[in-house]
Parts: C-alpha cells; sequence; structure tokens
C-alpha cells in the first residue's frame, strides 16, 4: 500500500460518556477513570493521539486533555479550540505551556462552531463565515507570537494587540499541528492557509477525491500544497465475522425513540459537514458502500460515517482512502475502551 509507513492513528475519548447504544448514551457516564481507561487502551493499541471534542454535552476539553495527558506517557492530546472565546494570545501561551510541560504532546484541532445556539450560549453572536475569519486572524496571530524575536502588534479586523510576548515557546518548533475540518468554502480556506491536516468526516473515497483536489489547489494558492496532509475522522464496527459486525451495527442504533432521531436531526444547523452526514443518513439501509454505513447519524451528531466488517474488510475499506491521499485516521466507537483494543489488536498490523 503506497505511503502505509506515514500512516498515523488518533482515536477519541467520549467526554459526554460512553455506551453500548446509543439510546442510552448515559450507560457509562463521563469520568477520570473513563477517559484514562479509553486513553490507556488506545496508547497500548498503537494509537498516536487522542481526540477531545467540544460540544454541551462534552465535559471541558482543555482540563480533561491536561488530566489524561498527566496519565499518558505517548499519546498526543488533540484538543479542541475554538478560535474567538479565548484570546488568541492566551490561546497561544496555553497551547506552548502545555506542549512544554507534555512533551510535545498536544495537536490543535480548531472548531468554528455548529449551532448558532450552541455560540450564542457561550456568549459568541458571530455569523458562520464571520467565525472563520475569526479563525484565520487568530491562527495567524499566533504563529506570530510563537516565531517572531520582537514584541508583537497586531491591529486586525477582531483583534488589536500591542507588544505581546509569549512564554513559553512551543517545544514542538515552530509550533504543534494543526487540524481542521468542515466542507464550506470559508472552512477550505482557512484549512488551506494554515491547517497541517485537513480532517475530514466521513464519505465515499469518490468524493472525499473531489474534495482532496480541491483543497490541494487551494493550498497551492498559499504555497502550501505540499505542506496539507488528509485524514478522515471516521467511526469503527470491527468484529471477527461480517455477520457479527452489522448486527452490531444494528444493535448500536436499536430501541432509539423518535423525539431522539428528531431532537438529533435538528442539531448543528450551521455545519455544512454535519448536513452532509443528514445526506449520508438518506442512502438505503443507510449504507454508503460494502462497509461504510452512515447509521451512527441518525442518533448523533458529528461524524457519523462507520466502517463496518472483519478485520480484513476494515483495513481494505481504510486503504481505499489511504489510496486517495489520506495518510491520517482520527477513528472511533463504541465502547471505546473496548473498540480501540480490537483495532490495534486485528487491524493495526494489516495496515502497518
Amino acid at each position: 500500500m503506497t505511503g502505509s509507513a506515514q500512516l498515523r492513528f488518533g482515536w477519541f475519548i467520549p467526554t459526554a460518556g460512553d455506551t453500548t447504544r446509543l439510546s442510552a448514551m448515559d450507560e457509562i457516564p463521563p469520568s477520570i477513570e473513563l477517559f484514562e481507561r479509553v486513553a490507556l487502551a488506545a496508547e497500548d493499541a498503537g494509537f498516536e493521539y487522542a481526540l477531545v471534542p467540544v460540544q454541551t454535552a462534552c465535559w471541558e476539553a482543555w482540563i480533561t486533555c491536561a488530566m489524561v495527558s498527566a496519565r499518558t506517557e505517548r499519546l498526543t492530546m488533540l484538543v479542541a479550540a475554538r478560535p474567538g472565546l479565548i484570546a488568541p494570545t492566551v490561546t497561544a501561551k496555553m497551547i506552548s505551556t502545555f506542549d512544554q510541560l507534555s512533551g510535545g504532546r498536544i495537536a490543535v484541532n480548531l472548531i468554528a462552531g455548529g449551532s448558532a445556539a450552541e455560540m450564542a450560549a457561550d456568549g459568541m453572536f458571530v455569523g458562520h463565515d464571520d467565525r472563520y475569519d475569526i479563525m484565520d486572524e487568530t491562527v495567524t496571530l499566533m504563529k506570530r507570537v510563537w516565531t517572531e524575536d520582537a514584541p508583537v502588534t497586531h491591529t486586525g479586523v477582531h483583534f488589536t494587540v500591542e507588544g505581546a510576548v509569549v512564554r513559553p515557546r512551543p517545544l514542538q518548533r515552530p509550533h504543534p499541528r494543526f487540524y481542521l475540518g468542515g466542507i464550506s468554502d470559508a472552512a477550505v480556506e482557512v484549512c488551506a492557509k494554515h491547517a497541517d491536516v485537513y480532517l475530514y468526516w466521513g464519505d465515499t473515497p469518490e468524493n472525499i477525491a473531489v474534495r482532496i483536489a480541491h483543497a490541494r489547489s487551494r493550498a497551492a494558492a498559499h504555497g502550501r500544497e505540499d505542506q496539507l496532509q488528509f485524514g478522515m475522522r471516521l467511526q469503527v464496527i470491527l468484529r471477527d465475522t461480517e455477520d457479527e459486525a452489522w448486527a452490531a451495527a444494528e444493535a448500536l442504533i436499536a430501541g432509539a425513540s423518535e423525539f431522539h432521531r428528531q431532537a438529533i436531526s435538528q442539531m448543528w444547523d450551521q455545519s455544512e459537514s454535519n448536513s452532509r452526514m443528514k445526506e449520508l443518513v438518506e442512502a438505503p439501509d443507510h449504507r454508503l458502500g460494502p462497509h461504510l454505513w452512515s447509521g451512527i447519524s441518525t442518533l448523533r451528531p458529528g461524524a457519523g460515517v462507520a466502517v463496518v466488517g472483519d478485520p480484513e474488510q476494515v483495513a481494505s475499506t481504510l486503504r481505499e482512502f489511504v489510496d486517495i491521499g489520506c495518510s491520517e485516521f482520527c477513528l472511533s466507537g463504541y465502547p471505546h475502551d473496548v473498540e480501540a483494543e480490537r483495532f490495534g489488536r486485528l487491524v493495526m498490523p494489516l495496515l502497518r
């Protein structure tokens, strides 16, 4: 498989709680014991990093990442950051301090927010594209205070800073990696300018190939075509046999009320990526291909496309994304500690 030696794998820490069925998300409530158990399972399985989300139901991401980082040895924390809620220079200092104290084990997942109501609840009344403008200016300013020798003065559209000095500087040089998802035009532009990894939510390889080609052309306009890598954010439902995997997939979404389904369908109204998840749910039996399934999106906002099958089928499906240019996979599965161990034992050797 072309480029397989460069593949990187991330896992997910479910800070809203974990479950064996999505109709009962409080089955395994959030706790430091849960987060540590999942993180250690992922680390032992060979995952390089762990994504920690932000959403109303989730526990606070920065504090969770700090606590989990202190309980692991190798796992990099991919912390979700929402530009506009914390001053760029303060965010830069938080990241560089974390980077130094963890021995270089932080990466930053840039989040614009998927719902106007959720953003308003945090005091941010800014439209979709304007949030990406804030993100662009935030990252530009953070990169400056991390890399320039002189104190930084900046007068922009959203921020004014005079004589900014951020200490410590990041351990990772020139700074930790930035991840960004989103498929709106505003998201693609910021990603082309700033991201190290464009992390797409699940879709068919054919659609992702088109998006990669477009993002590469936009990155080339900024002189960054060779600096932008691509990854997939996917769920995994892995079992010893294909029949067992599909049975597990159906069991995961069984028993949900119509109220639950309707509530999920109305969430994250400003996210084009989430709108795409809603489109993919309409596929017959939620099947997007032989081993791609969108059923999780009926009961969960965000990245809901799963790879379903036995070890070789799961590995083969992931290879299809590698063949179109993906070098990273940020994965998750229920319950997260069990699925991480299973993936590391049964699939990781097939890909590495």
